[in-house]
């Protein structure tokens, strides 16, 4: 490799990197938005769960906004891009109904432009929409659900949490009921 070449590692490519001297070194992480670049970062976001490893992308708050701002014209990507928005919403709806079978207070909280994602504090994993955090903290510190369960956050009964909520409901769901696959325009003869 000699000053200024570029290095492009495929998905899913183990690599590593050994400088021999001084040098800058940029990693950029790009992909072409195709259903098999998008089922490769989804497996990959769901093995960093498993290792409790944090993700780099925030893919279920990435597939929302693709979901919002994208016309989708491959069946494949299309799919896989649905599928993880019917599992959010039914994450988002059984945890506020676990959370409210608790007793604990949902409260509107928004989600402001050019915010970014939000993980857990303990665990590190995305959390979505239901940001879960203990009321006495002067600082809040968002928790997954799981975590909010341990002993030392909230407990079994979600004692002193307050559940924030991003997005109204029947907001994502008109995102996800808008979300078409949209037939690609046969190729032009014209020069």
């Amino acid at each position: 490799q000699k000053p200024g070449d570029l290095v492009w590692v495929n998905t899913g490519c183990v690599h590593w990197v050994q400088a021999a001297g001084w040098c800058n070194n940029i990693a950029w992480n790009v992909g072409p938005l195709t259903g098999t670049q998008y089922e490769a970062a989804m497996e990959r976001y769901e093995w960093n769960k498993t290792q409790k490893y944090q993700s780099i992308v925030a893919m279920e708050f990435l597939s929302w906004n693709l979901a919002r701002n994208i016309q989708v014209h491959e069946p494949l990507l299309f799919d896989d891009l649905r599928r993880t928005l019917q599992q959010s919403i039914r994450k988002i709806v059984q945890s506020l109904n676990f959370v409210r079978s608790k007793g604990c207070k949902v409260r509107f909280h928004g989600h402001r432009q050019h915010e970014s994602a939000h993980y857990c504090g303990l665990c590190e994993e995305e959390v979505f929409n239901v940001l879960l955090i203990r009321d006495c903290e002067k600082r809040h510190v968002v928790h997954c659900l799981r975590c909010s369960k341990s002993p030392n956050i909230g407990g079994q009964d979600l004692k002193g949490i307050i559940a924030l909520v991003q997005y109204p409901l029947k907001d994502l769901l008109e995102v996800y009921d808008n979300f078409q696959l949209v037939k690609a325009r046969p190729a032009s003869n014209e020069p």
